[in-house]
């Protein structure tokens, strides 16, 4: 999938690219770099030949000249002194500073250490221009050495250095709006979440990855909204997808279950922007927990009055094993917000099933499961419930192992506000056992129970040895019990705020 172009003003970059180099010796050195142990930012660096260069550049300055001085690190914070430059320079500055640290530092617990004492040698240098970098850390440095870069900042400003004139803005910019789009399949979704300090706006876009993993494969930052907002509606009408607007609410959600997965950048220059940027989006993510969101219609650019999110709502559902008798079920309350991947995940808990078998949502959207273009399943961890069964009375079907077949009906029974406090999901109530995973099927189960039932029946003693059990009696197709069933649920579940 085509992701959205990144435009827009990055911090200058302090590295030449004279060095020429043939693919045979940039190949000769990345052998050597790596036998030496160097670290694996630096090794992706040389899959790409321009990347190679840079990093050759840096590598040789470095053995030539040491380590630039304090002084010449600072100097290149003087042009956020100057006129016309405000916080999100500060920030761009800052993240790209932070990232040429991470990668001299030989692993993450040595990045703290470096900048701490970097913060150290600016306050005692006090020259403006110590000043701009420190309140750059400490609005996007790592959130061990923002406390640190404020306290010196704050310093610096008590002994008579006067603030940069965006010293009070950086860090805290406005919610704007959200919107984004995913390809057919599912495999990548594209988010993009507008910022604004005053009348000047700006944009953070995140390229998720669901075929590795669902955790971030690229973002940065552009000051060129309006540019990325027609892109974005360019893309959208050539693949005909769909473009969806989001509630502040609802890009926190996608962007924090993004965050808990591993980031899986797979080009140097996503590797290079995950790298810059991956802190600078956990702290937008922590500015989107609020209780008011503002959401410009996208087609006319005019922003809509603040407007309170709308509450939280729940699903209740009732699951049932098609073809049981007597019934096989489940009743659940859900947040209408949930992935259909978690869904997946509370049928298995709750019915008793293993997850060992591949399984599929079939939808009047399409079908969801684990992204595969040969079966035409999209993934199910970018969908949510309340995409496809918004309203009470909506049916989706669940099939779980492709060989046995189990089809689990699911009907909403209810479409209610959430209740604060409530622990999701939750099973209400439910009947009857699950059946043994591989026994062929709803008829292949009720011949399973009638072998279970008869010790005379030839294939009893074999039966009972494949499940486990001492007697027939051991399984127990009408039971049902209530406070384990939530207790395997327990792992997943989440007290329940309004927004």
């Amino acid at each position: 999938m085509a992701c959205v172009p990144k435009r827009g003003r990055k911090a200058p970059s302090t590295l030449a690219v004279p060095l020429i180099a043939s693919p045979e010796q940039l190949s000769e050195i990345r052998q050597i770099l790596a036998g030496s142990g160097a670290p694996a930012e630096i090794l992706q660096a040389f899959d790409d030949p321009q990347s190679a260069l840079e990093m050759l550049q840096m590598l040789e300055t470095m053995a030539e000249q040491g380590p630039a001085s304090p002084e010449e690190l600072l100097e290149g914070w003087r042009p956020l002194l100057e006129p016309g430059f405000g916080p999100l320079d500060a920030e761009l500055s800052g993240c790209e500073f932070v990232g040429m640290f991470r990668m001299m530092a030989p692993d993450d617990d040595d990045l703290p250490h470096l900048l701490l004492g970097l913060i150290a040698q600016a306050e005692a240098y006090a020259k403006p221009e110590a000043l701009a970098m420190l309140r750059s850390l400490a609005a996007v440095g790592p959130p061990s050495v923002r406390p640190e870069a404020t306290a010196a900042a704050d310093r610096m400003v008590a002994a008579g250095q006067p603030d940069p004139s965006w010293a009070k803005e950086i860090g805290s910019p406005e919610f704007v709006s959200a919107f984004g789009y995913g390809d057919v399949f599912g495999l990548q979704e594209t988010l993009v979440v507008e910022f604004r300090y005053g009348r000047k706006a700006h944009a953070i876009a995140v390229l998720i990855d669901h075929d590795l993993g669902g955790g971030v494969k690229d973002c940065w930052l552009t000051d060129q909204s309006n540019r990325i907002r027609k892109q974005v509606r360019q893309m959208v009408r050539a693949a005909g997808v769909e473009l969806r607007k989001y509630s502040r609410g609802e890009a926190q959600e996608i962007l924090e279950r993004a965050l808990r997965s591993e980031p899986c950048p797979v080009q140097p220059d996503q590797i290079e922007d995950v790298r810059d940027y991956l802190e600078l989006l956990r702290w937008r993510l922590a500015l989107l927990d609020g209780d008011v969101a503002v959401s410009p219609a996208l087609d006319s650019g005019v922003p809509s009055p603040r407007a309170k999110e709308r509450p939280k709502t729940v699903h209740r559902i009732k699951v049932t094993l098609r073809g049981s008798k007597p019934p096989i079920w489940r009743r659940l309350e859900v947040d209408s917000r949930i992935t259909l991947l978690k869904l997946h995940m509370t049928i298995q808990a709750v019915f008793g099933w293993e997850d060992c078998h591949m399984w599929v949502f079939e939808t009047s959207s399409g079908s969801y499961g684990v992204a595969d273009r040969e079966l035409g399943h999209r993934s199910a961890g970018a969908r949510k419930l309340a995409d496809v069964a918004p309203k009470l009375g909506d049916r989706i079907r669940y099939i779980y192992d492709f060989g046995d077949n189990w089809e689990h009906d699911i009907v909403v029974e209810d479409v209610a506000e959430a209740e604060a406090g409530a622990t999701l999901p939750r099973c209400l109530a439910g009947k009857r056992a699950c059946p043994p995973e591989d026994c062929g099927g709803m008829w292949g189960y009720q011949e399973l129970l009638a072998i279970l039932a008869d010790p005379s029946n030839e294939e009893h003693a074999g039966r009972r040895e494949w499940l486990g059990l001492e007697s027939g009696d051991e399984f127990d197709p009408a039971a049902f019990d209530l406070e384990q069933a939530n207790d395997m649920l327990s792992g997943m579940a989440h007290v329940l705020t309004r927004a």
